[in-house]
């Protein structure tokens, strides 16, 4: 199989035999096997010629003790396998949206945000790490702007940061710097965090440590996944965290704000709004969506 340019499939694979690896973030082993009988499949335990499909638990991809992909991963690839992310098995069987329906921001968004520059915004759509659609960004899109400018701010270059990514699909299918959490380590190079600590980029573990502690980029992502998957109240409170956290990060209460917004608290999204453009007063969106709101309520002079 092709790691780089995989097998596009829909939600009919469910009716094939699926196999799953990795443990599943939103529901037990169990449950996934039912819902994929319940779709007319059949779920397996192992990986065979005659699977169709497998699945990667979203809670860290399954490695063994020195790095390497489990045999299940191996198999895949070996007999030409699709793998696919939780994510994907979720917008299957209705529990997601489709990622292709989250695209809200703008390239300016995303620059503002993730403080990158428009141009090299651009450039990493050339490269593939940002994926729009229709002229606009997602969740995920965010998620990675973000990754890469911390790690340009740690001296990565962006040629680093693309063989890192393509190594790391030899061995983790469909992983991208959306669904990966990176770190800068010595010699400029990049690290992956594992469940059981972290690996370089081949997959070797580097940091035989305790999982650590959410970091801020960590419950932003988890925020977003909340908010995508319907979960306000959750994602409500992560990004007050956040907002607790960092005060001067204008993608918290932005994000915030537009989810109040969206579900008609609109005093609490201009409350949240206005905390934006005090964190970045030059963030030219958090205004605009300000402005709106407040035009909406017919507060025009304001």
């Amino acid at each position: 199989m092709d790691v780089m340019n995989p097998i596009e499939l829909d939600s009919s694979a469910l009716s094939s035999t699926v196999a799953f690896t990795g443990r599943l973030a939103c529901m037990t082993r169990a449950e996934a096997f039912e819902l994929v009988r319940s779709h007319g499949g059949t779920p397996s335990q192992t990986v065979t010629r005659q699977t169709n499909v497998l699945v990667v638990g979203e809670l860290g991809w399954p490695l063994l003790d020195d790095g390497r992909p489990s045999n299940k991963l191996n198999r895949a690839g070996t007999y030409g396998i699709p793998v696919v992310s939780e994510r994907r098995f979720l917008e299957w069987i209705g529990k997601a949206v489709p990622d292709s329906l989250n695209r809200t921001y703008s390239a300016g968004q995303i620059a503002t945000l993730s403080k990158l520059s428009h141009g090299t915004i651009e450039e990493l759509v050339r490269f593939g790490l940002l994926n729009p659609r229709g002229g606009l960004l997602g969740f995920r899109d965010l998620a990675s702007a973000r990754q890469i400018s911390n790690l340009f701010a740690h001296g990565i270059s962006l040629s680093e940061i693309l063989r890192s990514v393509k190594e790391i699909r030899a061995w983790l299918p469909e992983a991208d710097l959306s669904n990966l959490r990176v770190h800068p380590a010595a010699h400029r190079a990049i690290e992956i965090e594992q469940p059981g600590g972290r690996t370089d980029k081949r997959g070797q573990f580097v940091l035989p440590v305790n999982a650590p502690p959410p970091n801020a980029d960590a419950l932003f992502e988890q925020a977003q996944a909340a908010e995508d998957a319907g979960d306000n109240a959750e994602a409500e409170r992560l990004y007050r965290v956040l907002m607790n956290c960092d005060p001067t990060d204008a993608a918290p209460p932005f994000n915030l704000g537009n989810l109040f917004r969206a579900t008609g608290r609109k005093i609490e999204a201009e409350a949240a709004l206005r905390a934006a453009t005090r964190a970045d007063p030059t963030f030219a969106e958090a205004w605009y969506n300000l402005s709106d709101l407040l035009d909406e309520q017919g507060r025009s002079e304001a």
